[in-house]
């Protein structure tokens, strides 16, 4: 998020005190991400904490408070055992849950960890390559050590399709709008409509291809993206943001890295898994095509029914363009460059 929430810091740390039994002094908003808003707690005893903040008026965050009670036990236990400690771990509040209510959002407490997101360092070298594709590989070994009956499986959910519609449905029905953005938006979203529809209608077929051959699920991140991952100042890298973790096909977390460099990474990936179990590239063309549809149908929603700030309209626009759209024509090219990479091996 760009614009921070609209409640009043200082209202807001009086809640967090209370509530965690902290004594923060000051709190900073962190403008990165749309899953939550994001700040920094500095405490008068030195301490620091990463706050995550969700927004009970906006439909994405929604879905991630539902998640919380699934990936926050996961992301404790992953640190309390020792199974992962490279890892961002919820802070209890003074009722001992991971997570507080009150008047239109939710929040919960992290460890703060000192260090540099990798969301401006694209394209990663191939030491960065090499360090993700080991993390992602311990991630995956982890399935049998974790208690997997707290986590969702991957259903191959589509149901946004319905709300996508709807909001293109909204856009032509427009003769235009007051604001520039929203009129960009809709120009920009009804000149590509018949591709929009045509990649619906592709993302369906995958789904019922997928369906019909299941695969081994393992445990996934699902959004191991570089916002996502924080190197240590001793170079360290920590993982944080697991509100998408669930038991799904590896291919959930590889879509992300096909593209340039992939050869590195599966290279490394298949070392530190010890596997070399091909890839399905249906998978791959689903969870793409998914993921693309999937946000811009978020950030229609966050344009047309949600943002009260230009800003955060200009940022949602920016990513609709130059972080959505762009990249669907390159998606067949990825997956056909891992079948032939494959068929080097």
């Amino acid at each position: 998020m760009k614009v921070k929430f609209p409640v009043e810091d200082c209202l807001l740390m009086e809640r967090l005190n209370a509530f965690y039994g902290i004594t923060a002094e000051s709190i900073s908003f962190i403008p990165m991400g749309d899953s939550a808003y994001s700040y920094r707690i500095h405490c008068e005893d030195g301490c620091y904490y990463y706050l995550k903040l969700f927004d009970h008026g906006n439909e994405r965050q929604q879905q991630g408070i539902a998640r919380l009670d699934r990936c926050l036990p996961l992301t404790w236990e992953l640190y309390d055992a020792g199974l992962f400690p490279a890892v961002a771990y919820p802070v209890k509040n003074v009722q001992g849950r991971f997570q507080t209510a009150f008047d239109g959002f939710t929040v919960v407490i992290f460890n703060y960890i000192e260090g540099e997101t990798l969301a401006e360092t694209y394209p990663f070298s191939d030491v960065i390559l090499e360090q993700v594709a080991s993390a992602m590989a311990a991630i995956h070994r982890l399935t049998p050590l974790i208690g997997t009956r707290m986590l969702l499986t991957e259903a191959y959910d589509i149901s946004f399709e319905s709300r996508l519609t709807s909001y293109i449905g909204e856009l032509e029905a427009a003769a235009s709008f007051d604001s520039r953005i929203k009129q960009t938006l809709k120009q920009e979203i009804l000149s590509r409509n018949d591709e929009i529809v045509r990649y619906l209608n592709l993302l369906r077929k995958l789904r019922r291809d997928v369906l019909s051959n299941p695969k081994e699920n393992v445990l996934c991140h699902g959004d191991l993206w570089g916002g996502n991952l924080i190197r240590s100042s001793g170079g360290e890298l920590y993982i944080i943001d697991w509100e998408s973790a669930m038991l799904a096909p590896p291919e959930y977390d590889l879509f992300n890295y096909i593209g340039e460099g992939f050869d590195v990474f599966l290279s490394a990936y298949g070392r530190f898994r010890e596997t070399s179990a091909p890839l399905c590239p249906d998978l791959l063309r689903f969870f793409s095509y998914r993921h693309h549809l999937r946000n811009l149908t978020h950030w229609i929603a966050t344009i047309l029914h949600h943002n009260t700030e230009e800003a955060q309209n200009e940022n949602d626009l920016d990513m609709i363009l130059n972080h959505c759209m762009n990249r669907w024509g390159r998606i067949e090219s990825d997956v056909e460059s891992v079948i032939n990479m494959q068929g080097r091996r």
